[in-house]
């Protein structure tokens, strides 16, 4: 589900903004874009970011801001930088090059500037940063909730829709069989039949016929999936995405089998309408966790 979220945490001099925002996914996917020194905490901010988000592209994106009484956020490695220039006089030496080692040349090494070692500090950045993004994440949920409520809402009316449906079908199922078997009579009346034909055997087979195409078992079964599809919205479970999306399925397959066992166009025209608002609600679906 889509979303955008805000949050800031502030101690010792260092604030930390976080912004989230989500796309529609059907599995989590996580990506993070922070300064080098939060970078080493993606780890940690996953799995925070898992514990209110279990579907969707979610992209975490961190800043940091420090006044004059902070503790530094980089530490520059003297040895590290020693070595390097005396790595480049030596090249310069070498290549008949003009010009002095300067700082802006060191610089360009990504090593020489890392985070420090003090445990304490590293404690502070890491909280900071979850405290940030935890605030961003209640942000975002309070958006989502009002979007899943509109989508709550849509596939409502949906499965209103699909039971109004239902409804015709059932109508136009009652009187079926009896059209349908005198339909078949109609045609037997017209073939050149033995006049020793059992005549009883045969209207059995015809009923037997009549009977394998009667849609009162898939008719009842996807009322019942509608039903259960309302209740898990109304209440969702945890996983609730995945119980709706498994529901989809089987009220597609009693759909199609109702399209496939009756030659009344009526209801093979609602079975489309149907499978339609099944298929809006699957892609609907993919947002719900």
């Amino acid at each position: 589900m889509t979303g955008f979220g805000r949050g800031q945490a502030e101690e010792s001099g260092i604030r930390v903004d976080a912004e989230v925002r989500s796309l529609n996914s059907r599995y989590f996917e996580f990506s993070l874009r922070a300064p080098r020194s939060l970078q080493n905490y993606e780890a940690e901010l996953r799995e925070l970011c898992r514990r209110f988000v279990e579907r969707g592209r979610l992209t975490l994106l961190l800043s940091e801001t420090r006044s004059a009484s902070a503790p530094p956020a980089l530490r520059f490695n003297e040895t590290l930088a020693a070595h390097y220039a005396k790595v480049l006089q030596s090249l310069s030496k070498t290549l008949g090059l003009k010009g002095q080692v300067e700082l802006s040349h060191l610089l360009t090494f990504p090593d020489l500037l890392t985070p420090p070692d003090d445990d304490e500090a590293s404690q502070l950045l890491l909280r900071l940063a979850q405290g940030a993004t935890e605030n961003a994440l209640a942000d975002l949920q309070r958006m989502r909730a009002a979007e899943g409520q509109a989508l709550v809402d849509d596939m409502k009316s949906r499965l209103a829709a699909m039971n109004g449906a239902l409804d015709e079908i059932e109508q136009h199922s009652k009187k079926l069989p009896e059209q349908m078997l005198e339909k078949l009579k109609e045609r037997l009346g017209r073939l050149h039949l033995p006049e020793n034909l059992d005549s009883y055997r045969l209207e059995l087979e015809l009923a037997l016929l009549v009977d394998r195409m009667d849609i009162t078992e898939e008719c009842v079964r996807l009322r019942s999936h509608n039903a259960q599809y309302l209740e898990t919205l109304e209440t969702p479970p945890a996983g609730a995405g995945k119980r709706l999306g498994f529901l989809l399925q089987e009220m597609n397959r009693e759909a199609n089998t109702i399209a496939s066992k009756t030659s009344s166009l009526d209801i093979s025209h609602l079975s489309v309408r149907i499978r339609e608002e099944i298929e809006k609600l699957r892609e609907q679906v993919q947002n719900i966790e």
